[in-house]
């Protein structure tokens, strides 16, 4: 008896020590976070969940928090305390059929509200990994740029249409299809991407979703993905950022395609984020990104992968090479910027990127305005 009771104190005092330390386990990864992380943890939390007007409780197990415009997080951010609005004129409430149908999404928020997903732990100490996981030499891009042609030129936004798959990653590899609009130097650049992914370090899971992601400084000290830090205005009522898309396309078949524009508006200061022409998600205030005062200098339209710790890539797309039929890979169609006159132009002069010949490849059209990338993924990549 004697025995067993003193195991008992023992395992309880372990229990305890551990709970000290804040000994985490997220998806089979040990963290452990010292005392100051833990409480710089509970203070990132308590900042990003505002008090909800309303909860919803997503079919796919995220938690949105319906909070009032004005005291949604992205006003938190220092640079945005003088940030100015208009009461009421800010939410918008247009749906889509498309994008219900896409994310079997039917809730949305009450009047004068907006849905933030709540932000949990686990999603804190997974963004941890991210950061410290995404080095360059692990990242594989294939698909095309368009830079300003200089003195004269400034680039105020890139859209286009891409369409949606569901590759096989494991839990430290990631897939995506992003567009990218950036300016500044490697040091400090200004990057505003959206897109899909099936990333498990960002999510937690296999689903494909959609993300958006800033930096202001090439992401030594600001920007995140989604809402998980302040900076993005959420100004629709029902469709977020970070938006799971359940419906994806097949090989050789039925295609699931999304429309996205990225637009730098001079007269307002603002970066809008908008979806199938007329969906406007939110903004990021001008004041986040210093380098884009004079516009923007480059945009990236492609494919992007995160090599395992083992080396090994995902596939990209559907995860086949290339080839003429466009629903074979993945593809974005109609590509376009906005130049200083804010007349949408189709790209030319434009530059094939591709980080890994062994396994990616890509191909723009310019006849047809479109790019085919993609491929199967794998090891030995050496060509960067």
């Amino acid at each position: 008896m004697t025995i067993n009771f003193v195991a008992l104190v023992l395992l309880v005092i372990c229990l305890i020590d551990a709970y000290s330390r804040a000994v985490l386990l997220v998806k089979g990864r040990m963290d452990v976070l010292s005392e100051a992380e833990e409480l710089d943890l509970q203070r990132q939390l308590a900042t990003l969940n505002k008090p909800p007007i309303q909860t919803i409780h997503a079919p796919w197990g995220d938690i949105y928090d319906c909070i009032e415009f004005h005291k949604q997080p992205a006003f938190d951010h220092p640079l945005l305390k003088n940030h100015t609005f208009k009461m009421g004129e800010e939410i918008v409430s247009t749906k889509s059929p498309k994008l219900e149908m896409l994310t079997n999404q039917d809730a949305e928020c009450p009047k004068g509200t907006i849905p933030i997903r709540r932000t949990t732990r686990e999603d804190l100490i997974r963004t941890r990994s991210l950061s410290s996981n995404a080095a360059p030499d692990k990242q594989y891009r294939a698909g095309i740029t368009y830079k300003a042609k200089g003195i004269g030129e400034s680039i105020y936004g890139a859209g286009g249409l891409f369409n949606v798959w569901t590759p096989s990653v494991t839990q430290d590899q990631s897939s995506s299809t992003e567009i990218a609009v950036q300016s500044g130097s490697p040091e400090e650049l200004n990057v505003i991407k959206y897109g899909w992914t099936v990333d498990q370090e960002l999510y937690g899971n296999i689903i494909t979703r959609s993300f958006a992601y800033w930096t202001g400084d090439g992401g030594k000290n600001t920007g995140c993905y989604n809402t998980l830090c302040s900076g993005f205005v959420q100004v629709h009522d029902k469709y977020t950022p970070d938006m799971p898309i359940y419906n994806t396309s097949t090989i050789c078949g039925t295609q699931i395609a999304l429309r996205v524009s990225i637009y730098l508006d001079r007269q307002t200061g603002r970066c809008y984020l908008t979806l199938l022409d007329s969906i406007q998600i939110g903004y990021w205030p001008i004041e986040l990104f210093p380098a884009f005062a004079p516009g923007a200098t480059y945009i990236y339209w492609g494919g992007r992968v995160k090599a395992g710790k083992n080396g090994i890539t995902p596939p990209m797309g559907s995860g086949r090479i290339p080839n003429e039929y466009p629903a074979c890979s993945g593809f974005f169609q109609h590509l376009k910027y906005i130049d200083t006159n804010n007349q949408q132009l189709q790209p030319e002069q434009i530059e094939h990127i591709v980080e890994c010949h062994e396994h990616y490849a890509a191909e723009y059209y310019p006849d047809d305005n479109i790019l085919h990338f993609g491929g199967d993924g794998g090891d030995n990549c050496s060509s960067n």
